[in-house]
């Protein structure tokens, strides 16, 4: 029997809606991308779903819009004066995320130049940059190489959190007993008081969208982005045959949400806090990258699984050489800190401040131990993922994306 177009569309919000079930009951364990991912392929290749239900639900026409709408968005979450004041963070993630790359591009001849492509900025990322290179892998017919970094894309959390959690909490526990020696020493000791003198506390300039606020509505916001979009588009026309061409939809739609975010011109967040359209988006750009897993059959897994493990194995051992037996640490000040934070590329939000979170819970056992955990680790971790995944991470995407094929 044929679907219909609302069987379609049921059968696929069906494993989106396990896949969040899944990770709401496991407290984010269980990633909820690996359910909807893993749950996908399986039912692909035993034939239960078809490989075109995207085409026949009516999403692959419009998917693609998903994927700028969250550029723009991203772009309007980032702070620059916040990456400027943790700068060290931003630094020590910038060097964890080139470890990967340098542990993607060793694995070359061991699984091939396009695998090893499409990985590296996977591996440094999350959606868009996976959306980017799937597309890009479809454009030039690599069938495995897009569902290799669909793969990817859905266990590296799997990977990740491991290592993040056990540094982060070696890092905690020593940050609490020093604070345990220094109450010890001194009674009226005070971390409060401590962070008070070493930060300043100049006032900001209210920016203009707070003044016009009311005007954000809905609509209003999708027409900015949509406007954003459309000017991207033009621009990257316009630069595709001269030698500015790595710079694509994707980079420019991020940079003019930057842009309008730090010039006060729209407020942050604007597609998730003020069209409240973020989610669907986020579903769109995710329905561009699973017809990739319906091109897989079983004579491609065995490939892909060891490419995957190859690639998991060189940046796991690039990143541990880079920071523990170079100096590359002393940025940030702690090898397991470092290590922590290289990790987050594979982790993105919420799961840096999920673990975090746990870190903090599992160690402090005061309301003043907590707070210093958490301006210590989490906001480590939370910048260091946010720095990889939302910025640097769809730079890397658009550039390694002309090179594949």
């Amino acid at each position: 029997m044929e679907l219909t177009q609302y069987q379609a569309v049921f059968m696929i919000l069906l494993i989106f809606f396990v896949g969040d079930l899944v990770g709401a009951l496991t407290k984010a364990k269980i990633s909820s991308m690996f359910v909807i991912m893993m749950g996908f392929l399986v039912l692909f290749l035993t034939g239960v779903y078809p490989a075109d239900i995207m085409t026949t639900a009516g999403f692959a026409g419009v998917a693609s819009l998903g994927q700028y709408f969250l550029l723009f968005n991203m772009g309007t979450s980032v702070d620059l004066p916040t990456l400027r004041r943790e700068w060290r963070t931003v630094v020590g993630a910038i060097i964890g995320m080139a470890a990967a790359i340098v542990g993607c591009c060793v694995a070359i001849p061991i699984i091939g130049k396009d695998f090893a492509l499409a990985a590296a900025p996977v591996v440094n990322g999350g959606i868009v940059a996976t959306t980017t290179m799937v597309q890009a892998c479809d454009e030039k017919g690599l069938a495995a190489a897009a569902a290799l970094a669909t793969f990817i894309y859905a266990v590296q959390k799997f990977v990740g959190t491991l290592p993040a959690s056990n540094c982060g909490l070696s890092v905690a526990n020593e940050l609490v007993a020093d604070l345990r020696a220094k109450h010890a020493a001194d009674p009226n000791y005070s971390w409060y008081a401590e962070q008070t003198s070493s930060t300043g506390t100049a006032a900001a300039k209210e920016p203009l969208w707070k003044g016009i606020k009311k005007y954000y509505t809905t609509f209003i916001c999708l027409a900015i982005g949509a406007a954003a979009i459309v000017l991207a588009q033009t621009i990257a026309k316009v630069l595709k045959p001269t030698p500015l061409s790595f710079i694509n939809m994707s980079i420019l739609c991020m940079v003019f949400g930057i842009t309008a975010r730090n010039t006060g011109l729209v407020p942050p967040n604007i597609m998730r806090d003020q069209a409240k359209a973020n989610g669907f988006f986020s579903f769109l750009s995710l329905c561009t990258i699973i017809p990739s897993l319906a091109k897989i059959d079983v004579s491609m897994l065995p490939s892909i699984g060891f490419a995957t493990v190859v690639i998991f194995v060189l940046v796991l051992v690039f990143t541990f050489i880079t920071f523990m037996l170079t100096p590359a640490w002393k940025v940030v000040g702690s090898k397991k800190l470092a290590i922590g934070i290289a990790m987050c590329q594979m982790i993105g939000y919420p799961g840096t401040e999920l673990i975090a979170t746990e870190i903090s819970n599992a160690v402090a056992q005061t309301e003043e131990e907590r707070d210093a955990v958490t301006a210590r680790i989490q906001t480590a971790y939370v910048i260091s993922g946010f720095t990889s995944v939302t910025i640097l991470s769809v730079v890397i995407a658009g550039i390694l994306a002309g090179f594949i094929g």
